[in-house]
């Protein structure tokens, strides 16, 4: 009897331990399907996570819809009160977007217009608001001067018959103390395709997926420039040498990171933001740093900026997407070239002067 016992009890064992074998193989299985369910392509999480993204995206949307709206409402303008403790003027049909991290002066306050166009807004000390010789690069310390009549319509007749110190006067006064850039490179919203030699002047936004409006001389984009606003509120203009330099000095005083998580250094450039071939504006997330966008990538960029050298030569600034050594230059990078330059490849940006 006690043999046949023994012979029981290792059988039991025997079955014991099969069954916790295949109770284990089992449990892997599910915890695989388990994880696969929730982590896959189609996988509970992924879906989550997508859903996230569009929930917050439509969120997004919905603000800027909202925005518009306010931008239309607005008809005297006001100072706004930012997330960072700062008191900011926005002029008459424009509205801030209120969207998380374009809320304050720091990271880069966004505003809209009721058409949907985006500005950032730059902070101007008077003391500091001249032009930046160290981003001079080529230039060899020659003369640098203005384009005749660059201001916007209307306040080319001040009392002042200097240009460059009727600019200072608007953009430092007290209770202004900046300007709006256009967040993105300016573009064609007229084309759906690269513009050409023969297009036609088209309707002037700043806004994301719109082609560069290139193709155009520097006294063009001076003029283009103007006709986007220009009321007793806000005026338009192509931006000023001193401008782009107000813009480099902000992104630079402080570590600023672009869009992918990399500091910004406005004197470097970085090969990630020049992408092959001329891309829409806005579409490439590592030249975007204070939420503006391509200023080294997109095209290059006129200013109002030109230099003596035998006569007056065209300035254009910033970088332009490429992978030749055209392309290959920072955000400050500041260029002269004569009037025989091929204008296909320069772009402009422009700028809002808070006027009351």
């Amino acid at each position: 009897m006690k043999s046949k016992h023994k012979k029981g009890s290792k059988l039991q064992k025997g079955i014991t331990l099969i069954a916790l074998v295949i109770t284990i193989i089992v449990l892997l299985i599910l915890a695989g399907v388990s994880i696969a369910t929730l982590t896959g392509d189609n996988g509970i999480l992924t879906k989550a996570q997508i859903a996230k993204k569009e929930t917050e995206k439509a969120n997004e949307e919905e603000q800027i819809r909202l925005a518009q709206l306010n931008a239309t409402m607005n008809t005297q303008g006001y100072k706004y009160d930012t997330e960072d403790g700062q008191k900011v003027p926005i002029p008459a049909g424009f509205a801030p977007t209120q969207i998380e991290g374009e809320n304050s002066v720091e990271n880069g306050l966004v505003i809209v217009d009721s058409n949907g166009n985006e500005f950032v807004w730059i902070p101007v000390n008077e003391s500091e608001y001249e032009i930046d010789t160290s981003f001079d690069n080529n230039l060899n310390g020659n003369e640098l001067t203005y384009i005749p009549n660059y201001l916007p319509e209307g306040i080319e007749n001040s009392e002042s018959n200097n240009e460059e110190e009727i600019e200072k006067e608007l953009v430092t006064k007290e209770g202004i103390n900046g300007f709006y850039i256009s967040r993105y490179e300016a573009g064609d919203e007229a084309v759906s395709k690269d513009r050409t030699s023969d297009s036609e002047y088209g309707k002037l936004v700043s806004k994301k997926g719109t082609y560069p409006y290139n193709w155009v001389s520097q006294d063009e984009a001076n003029e283009i420039a103007k006709e986007y606003v220009n009321n007793d509120s806000v005026k338009s203009g192509l931006i000023t040498g001193r401008q782009w330099d107000a813009v480099m000095k902000f992104i630079q005083k402080k570590e600023r990171y672009d869009g992918i998580g990399n500091i910004y250094d406005v004197k470097k450039y970085d090969n990630s933001r020049h992408l092959g071939g001329w891309r829409e504006t806005g579409k490439n997330p590592a030249d975007m740093v204070c939420n503006i966008y391509d200023l080294e990538g997109s095209c290059l960029e006129w200013t109002t900026e030109r230099v003596k050298i035998s006569g007056y030569n065209m300035i254009f600034r910033g970088g332009c997407d490429g992978n030749d050594e055209t392309a290959l230059r920072c955000a400050s990078y500041r260029k002269c070239k004569n009037y025989g330059y091929e204008w296909h490849a320069i772009g402009f940006r422009f700028v809002l002067y808070v006027i009351n």
